[in-house]
């Protein structure tokens, strides 16, 4: 890109982007020239204030400052020091727009703010400039807004969006349409690196400026996914517009459902709300991190046997609001907006609330969520010990039958009819093969403060010097009795192969479509996780590419980096050993042979002791309960 200078022009679109480049600024530079290269003449005018990194692809833009970006037919119009300022400040985004309004009108104006986001719980825009990696929390957006809309008598934007992780919450929703905004676009999950792909709906609209913003909303979430999905195949993509305008009955139905929930608290329910809570995925869950964000969709279905009426005119709310909504089919069905129900983050939550605490517009949902998190800090709960029994055989699959048989009814949302219905309970057991499977009996009163049990496997390489276990990971393939108290485990005997070596694997996601997993490695040197995915009725699991989930700041990384031929991939074993039994063990590591990557490797499923010598191996349930806690039962040993 050239520079040029030229006056604003008048136009039927400002753009105004919001750019903290931070330790992004490379995919920034990627989207400037997206947005620098659409043809759009004189009806699209494109400011950006690009600051908070230390440098920046382009010259023309200076690191350590604040720089006001003009684009016109592919070149730099205008690039102007705005001076340092914390991207973080809800005083800068308020200047920026007090000033794009201003200067640049337009028939349409759209904001975005570009950056990582972090959800509902720390919001979006990091700095990298500042010592703390000061963000735009919700609170200080809601400010720079109610300031905007006092320094200028009032103002309107058509669409306002966030170009940035995990910032399709009803939060953010409901707190932006207070103000006379028309229509919301962001993503509930993890966004690609790339982000927006701004070329083709900017060239759209300079095509077509009668364009309506719904129109232009749609376009924006198409391309998107589109993009997104011609980079890698198999990412988990959503995004989705909000008719910001469509709030306020959304809004009064989640007042009820936070009176529901907050009495069901109020009368001793906390286990129960915690264990529908479990239900629901976590938007950029990895590895023991997250940020808290459930869909409102799932949160409505775990919940409506508190009120059914009550989740059903918030559901009809939702499906009005959201003007468009799309996902991957790798993902559990997603409404387009998510809401946070603090769990990973409990021992945070004190931390932040107070950066999104709008009980200003929403008292009974944030006084639940409140509540909601001092009882899960306020309690802790001791799982009798027990041991697992090995059980095989019909009758072992007919137990497993008969859980579902016996279940309680469930609420689930009859979509034609708009409405919740009480129906038998959903899901298929997945037959348990070979002699490895086990169960445990809980008591009662360990019973109602469960959450969810994991299976953990670990082999047994002690020799005459020393005890020593190898920890293979982490399954989620286990069912509950909830009437009874057994817990079953399907490990069936087999474990992954990769590379020709028996590798560690955690899940991280396990649903109808099937799991995703991730096995510690070192890629190039450097520590990460290989992320695979296994589809549901498919042997072989499909290497999606690297990512070590959180950056230094705690911030989600937001791609999956693709595994190049020749790549160095080394898997990474945790290990614990002492010299006496009963001793406390010492954690230590060690790495596997060295594999290079060729294209089209996948993990197998292998059993154990295949290759005809004996292996001694260890199996618990690891009981994760309502607090966030757990407590692992006795191991027992067995040979394969």
């Amino acid at each position: 890109m050239l520079l040029g200078i030229s006056a604003a022009a008048e136009a039927d679109l400002t753009l105004l982007v919001y750019m903290c480049g931070a330790d992004l600024q490379d995919a920034a530079c990627e989207d400037i020239y997206e947005m620098g290269v659409a043809e759009n003449g004189d009806n699209v005018n494109i400011v950006i204030l690009a600051g908070g990194a230390s440098e920046w692809d382009f010259e023309e833009i200076e690191g350590n400052t604040r720089n006001l970006v003009t684009l016109r037919d592919g070149y730099f119009e205008s690039v102007t020091d705005w001076g340092w300022a914390s991207m973080g400040s809800e005083e800068s985004l308020r200047e920026f727009l007090e000033y794009g309004l201003t200067e640049y009108p337009a028939g349409k104006t759209a904001v975005i703010l570009w950056d990582h986001g972090a959800g509902s719980e720390a919001g979006v825009c990091f700095d990298d400039t500042t010592e703390d990696e000061d963000g735009l929390t919700l609170t200080e957006i809601n400010d720079a807004l109610y300031n905007l809309d006092e320094a200028l008598g009032g103002f309107h934007i058509d669409l306002f969006g966030c170009d940035a992780c995990m910032m399709a919450t009803y939060e953010m929703a409901a707190m932006l349409s207070c103000y006379d905004i028309d229509c919301y676009v962001a993503s509930e999950e993890l966004e690609p690196g790339t982000g927006w792909h701004y070329t083709p709906w900017l060239e759209a609209f300079g095509k077509n400026p009668d364009m309506t913003t719904e129109e232009l909303c749609e376009r924006i979430v198409d391309t998107y996914m589109q993009a997104g999905l011609e980079e890698t195949p198999d990412d988990y993509l959503t995004l989705s517009a909000i008719d910001l305008r469509q709030i306020d009955p959304l809004q009064s139905a989640m007042e009820n459902m936070g009176a529901v929930l907050m009495d069901a608290l109020e009368q001793g329910n906390a286990a129960e709300v915690r264990r529908g809570r479990s239900r629901m995925y976590t938007f950029g869950s990895f590895d023991d991190g997250s940020w808290d964000m459930v869909d409102l969709g799932a949160m409505l279905d775990a919940y409506a046997r508190f009120d059914p009426d009550g989740a059903a005119e918030a559901r009809r709310a939702m499906s009005k609001a959201v003007l468009v909504s799309r996902q991957t089919d790798n993902l559990n069905p997603c409404c387009g907006l998510s809401v946070l129900i603090p769990q990973d983050t409990k021992d945070e939550f004190e931390s932040y609330v107070e950066g999104l605490d709008l009980s200003f517009y929403m008292p009974n949902w944030m006084g639940f969520v409140k509540a909601y998190a001092l009882q899960l800090t306020g309690g802790s709960h001791s799982f009798a010990q027990t041991t697992p029994q090995a059980v095989t055989g019909s009758g072992f699959l007919s137990q497993l039958a008969s859980i579902y048989e016996d279940a309680p009814d469930e609420w689930c949302w009859n979509d034609a009819a708009e409405t919740y219905e009480e129906t038998a309970p959903s899901g298929a057991v997945i037959a348990a093969e070979g002699d490895y499977a086990f169960s445990a009996s809980l008591a009662p009163e360990d019973l109602q403060y469960l959450d969810y049990v994991e299976g953990m496997l670990m082999m047994d390489v002690s020799d005459e010097k020393q005890f020593g276990y190898v920890d293979l990971g982490l399954m989620q393939n286990n069912v509950i009795d909830w009437n009874t108290g057994e817990v079953y485990s399907l490990f069936d005997g087999t474990w992954p192969i990769f590379g020709d070596q028996l590798v560690p694997l955690y899940d991280q996601i396990s649903n109808e479509y099937g799991r995703r997993s991730l096995i510690p490695v070192k890629l190039n040197g450097e520590y990460t996780y290989l992320v695979v995915e296994f589809k549901a009725g498919e042997a072989e699991g499909r290497v999606l590419g690297a990512n070590a989930g959180y950056d230094a700041n705690g911030l989600p990384i937001r791609s999956i980096t693709r595994l190049k031929e020749g790549d160095r991939i080394v898997p990474v074993y945790t290990m614990y050993v002492g010299a006496d039994e009963d001793d406390d063990l010492e954690e230590s590591e060690f790495e596997g042979d060295e594999i290079l990557w060729e294209d089209g490797m996948t993990v197998t499923w292998q059993e154990l002791g295949d290759e005809g010598d004996a292996m001694e191996m260890l199996f618990c349930f690891v009981l994760n309960d309502v607090f966030g806690d757990y407590d692992m039962t006795d191991m027992v040993a067995f040979e394969v």
